[in-house]
Order: structure tokens, then C-alpha cells, then sequence
């Protein structure tokens, strides 16, 4: 098992601009960890590890989140990330957290396990109860799932890089478009992601999605100035 206590917890926070003003509506928290040389180690590989220890994974993302939302830009909209496994543990602790400020939205990821897609259900359900904005992230994927109830639910859809690579087809045309039209008669925040170039950021202005984010707009990521020893969050590495 990777050695947890021997990272470094950080947040990188990339824009969410209008496509048309480049105004910034908000900004995505996104975790980032380091070992003792001062080496990045790719998210996915950590909470990948945490998957298999759900106390473990509770608290590093509670330690992600509050670390987030402490060094977050001002008066912008945060949209914070959650894995639903990370509230199987604890879930009162995770939504006080959430209850702090107001300018917070979750995004969840709809996966193609149905039994995750149960899971994130029912915590759309108790953010909704509680008046906290959710986003349903990755929508499109090739590894998710396109679930009525979900879409329903959210009050921000936020589109996946791969319809950029489908811009061609007029069967992915027609579904984005249906999508989107969907989304603007029920009041739904849409959000493309992936914008690497000017042609993609053209396309989003084109098809009337109200927000973007992506590598075009790199000059305008914010990372914390500070990190976090996770040796204060986690207990030594638990025996296999």
C-alpha cells in the first residue's frame, strides 16, 4: 500500500469562465499530493490506493475538502469534487463541512457500476435536502453511465471532454444538443470541460453552453501556497 503518511496534500483550483467574456464564475478544487523529494503523485493513484480502506479514504477527503475550502479564491463559486465512497464513513461529519459556506457546489461522478450510481442517488439526495448546489461531472464519458434520475436531480450538468472529440458526429450533435436545450428549460448550470484550443473554445460558444474550463485557460490556475502533511491526517499504513 502506498505510505500515505510520507505525501503532501495541496489544491490546484482551475477557472470555470463565461466562453463568450472570459469572466471567471468559479473555480474547481482539485487535489494534488507530493512525497518527501518534493514529486507530484497523481491523484488517482492515491485515492485508487484509498478505494480498498473507506475510513482512510473519509479522512484524507475530508482533509481535502476543509483544505480546499480554507484556501480557496474569494467570492467565486468552489466546486469541490467527492467520491460517494468517501461518505460510506461518517456522512454527517462530510455534509457539516459542506454546510460552511454558500458558494460551494459538489460534483459527483456517475460511474458505470451501478451499484456507485445507488451510491451517488442517494447523496445527490441528502445535498438536495440540504440545499447544497450538486454538479454531475463527466457527463458523456465512455465510462459513464447517462442516468435520467441523476440529471434530473442536479442543478449543474457538466460535459466531458470526449464531445469534443465527437464534435463530427451528428448523432453525438444531436444528443448534446437535446441535452443542452434540456438543460437551459430546466435551469441547469452546463459546464464543457477539456478546452484546450481556440477552435474547442469557439465550438463551446457555438453550441450555448453557459461556462468552460481546461488547459487553454492554464495561465489562469491558482495552487494553495501552502500543503499539508497527511502524517496529521491518517493513521500509519493499515496492515494488509
Amino acid at each position: 500500500m502506498l505510505d500515505l503518511t510520507g505525501l503532501r496534500l495541496t489544491a490546484e483550483y482551475q477557472p470555470l469562465l463565461n466562453p463568450h467574456t472570459k469572466e471567471i464564475y468559479g473555480y474547481e478544487a482539485l487535489s494534488r499530493f507530493y512525497n518527501l523529494d518534493g514529486l507530484a503523485i497523481a491523484p488517482n493513484i492515491v485515492f485508487e490506493e484509498l478505494h480498498a480502506h473507506h475510513k482512510l479514504l473519509n479522512a484524507v477527503e475530508m482533509a481535502a475538502k476543509d483544505f480546499q475550502i480554507r484556501h480557496a479564491p474569494k467570492s467565486n463559486k468552489l466546486f469541490l469534487n467527492i467520491d460517494p465512497h468517501a461518505i460510506e464513513v461518517n456522512a454527517s461529519a462530510m455534509l457539516k463541512l459542506l454546510q460552511k459556506q454558500s458558494n460551494i457546489c459538489v460534483e459527483i461522478i456517475e460511474n458505470t457500476c451501478i451499484n456507485d450510481a445507488h451510491l451517488a442517488g442517494e447523496f445527490i439526495k441528502q445535498l438536495v435536502k440540504l440545499n447544497i448546489p450538486v454538479g454531475l461531472d463527466d457527463v458523456g464519458a465512455p465510462h459513464s453511465m447517462l442516468s435520467i434520475d441523476l440529471i434530473s436531480q442536479v442543478s449543474c450538468l457538466k460535459f466531458d471532454k470526449y464531445w469534443l472529440e465527437t464534435a463530427n458526429d451528428p448523432q453525438y450533435q444531436h444528443l448534446l444538443t437535446a441535452l443542452l436545450q434540456f438543460a437551459k428549460k430546466t435551469k441547469k448550470l452546463t459546464v464543457l470541460e477539456g478546452i484546450e484550443t481556440q477552435e474547442q473554445l469557439a465550438f463551446a460558444q457555438n453550441i450555448g453552453v453557459d461556462l468552460v474550463q481546461g488547459f487553454l485557460f492554464k495561465p489562469l490556475f491558482i495552487t494553495a501556497k501552502s500543503s499539508k502533511q497527511l502524517t496529521s491526517v491518517v493513521a500509519p499504513p493499515v496492515a494488509q
